[in-house]
């Protein structure tokens, strides 16, 4: 009688030339992929994915409908106070992947403001 154990076989493994020769398994590494829209945006300029991703940004820090954040909008208008500023450069500095510059920071009141400062950064890199 065939016990259990006897039932069970086992595969045989596979390997590449390349890991049988060097008796260890390959691993593939491979750097991140960063999403299709993100790359676009830091390649390049797209002044139009800028405003955009700007606007999108500005509306979710502000609890805000993005049909409501228009390039024209100013801040103060959308209710956002200079703590709320200070957040909305902060999360357009990381989605960008750049610095914003203070001076030109400050001087920033409308969403088309703060998309071309963007752009302009992109630009420089």
């Amino acid at each position: 009688m065939l016990s259990a154990r006897s039932t069970v076989c086992s595969r045989p493994t596979v390997q590449s030339r390349a890991s049988y020769a060097t008796g260890r398994p390959l691993t593939a590494t491979r750097p991140a992929r960063r999403s299709l829209a993100s790359r676009m945006v830091t390649r390049a300029a797209d002044k139009g994915a800028v405003l955009e991703d700007t606007r999108s940004i500005i509306a979710e820090q502000l609890g805000k409908e993005l049909g409501d954040v228009r390039p024209e909008s100013k801040f103060v208008d959308l209710g956002a106070d200079s703590l709320d500023t200070v957040e909305i450069m902060m999360a357009l500095e990381e989605k960008f992947s750049l610095q914003l510059d203070e001076q030109g920071a400050e001087k920033i009141e409308t969403v088309q403001q703060a998309s071309d400062l963007i752009s302009k950064q992109i630009d420089s890199k």
